[in-house]
This record gives structure tokens, C-alpha cells and sequence, in this order.
């Protein structure tokens, strides 16, 4: 920068005498007025209640079953990051102490949801007549979503014609994901 180019802003700073500084506080709160989105905003967490949940898939491979659930947004834009917490419930509704393990090999990012859209969350497990290690049913999965509070209901019965029948260190759950698939 030259010496007169600098001789002019000192100037130009010293004519608005403490113009200067409303002009940058200014300036900064107009760019705290723009919108969130790409300055790494992240909306808040989506609560369980904006969320309705469906079966997307069920299906069996050698003995391992996979459930792939979507949650679908009902209301305001929110997100999720993460794994799921999963608890199977007994034919009594009391929680089974047998947790599910989460499949780290994949990557968890965040699931933006704008009113509408869908997240997906599967897990597996090894059907107890494939082990020899033990065994038990279960009735209802309960699913805690990230930051979501309260959990969503699974029944399972009807997709598995009857309860689940779980090899107890099967259990495995992949992280909230914005398509279908682990």
C-alpha cells in the first residue's frame, strides 16, 4: 500500500472520528443477520414428537436380519448426528439388559430435516436359531434417536410373525443416516 494511499484512509478514519467503529460494529452485525446456512449452522437437535417412524425395509440374509427404519419430519427444520440408542422391551414392556453395539465403520454426519424429509437408522442382529450362545425374545425395540429425547415404538411382530428371536452379542446399530443403507 502506498504512502498516499495509507495518508488517505488515516484521514478518511480520522473525518469519521468514531464513525469508524459504528461503521465495522455495523458491518459485523449485518453479517450475523444473514442466513445460517453454509457458515456452519447446524439446526437444532429434532425432537422425537416432530418425528413419525415407518419400516423401510426387513429383510434376512444366512440368519442375520436387517431393520431399516425412516423418521420422517413433521415439523420445523432440525437435525440429527450419530447413533441411535436401541432398547428391546420383553412381552411385559420391561427393558431387556442386552445392548446394541454401534457399527463404527461407517461414518456419522449431521441429517439436516426440513419439514418433510427423512432420516434412516439400521440395525442387525443374528436370530437366536443361528447360535448357540444365548438367546432370548423380544416384542418392541425401543429407538432414542440423537438428541431427540423421548424414543419411538417398534413393533415387530407383524414384519417377523412374532417376536424376535435375538443371539444375545449379535446386536449391531449404524449411525442416522440422510439415505437407506448402512
Amino acid at each position: 500500500m502506498s504512502v498516499r494511499h495509507r495518508l488517505g484512509l488515516m484521514r478518511w478514519s480520522a473525518a469519521l472520528g468514531g464513525g469508524a467503529l459504528v461503521l465495522v460494529a455495523g458491518a459485523c452485525a449485518a453479517a450475523l443477520a444473514l442466513p445460517a446456512s453454509g457458515l456452519g449452522f447446524t439446526a437444532p437437535n429434532c425432537a422425537a414428537s416432530q418425528l413419525s417412524m415407518r419400516v423401510v425395509s426387513f429383510e434376512d440374509a444366512g440368519g442375520y436380519r436387517l431393520w431399516q427404519l425412516a423418521f420422517r419430519n413433521l415439523g420445523e427444520t432440525c437435525s440429527l448426528q450419530g447413533f441411535s440408542h436401541l432398547v428391546l422391551l420383553d412381552q411385559n414392556g420391561q427393558r431387556i439388559p442386552a445392548g446394541f453395539r454401534r457399527e463404527t465403520g461407517f461414518p456419522a454426519s449431521v441429517v439436516t430435516l426440513e419439514l418433510g424429509d427423512s432420516a434412516f437408522v439400521a440395525f442387525t442382529y443374528l436370530d437366536g436359531d443361528f447360535c448357540s450362545a444365548a438367546s432370548f425374545y423380544a416384542y418392541r425395540v425401543k429407538i432414542f434417536l440423537p438428541g431427540a429425547g423421548s424414543g419411538l415404538e417398534l413393533n415387530p411382530v407383524p414384519r417377523n410373525g412374532g417376536p424376535i428371536f435375538v443371539c444375545a452379542k449379535s446386536k449391531r446399530v449404524y449411525p442416522v443416516t440422510s439415505k437407506p443403507g448402512p
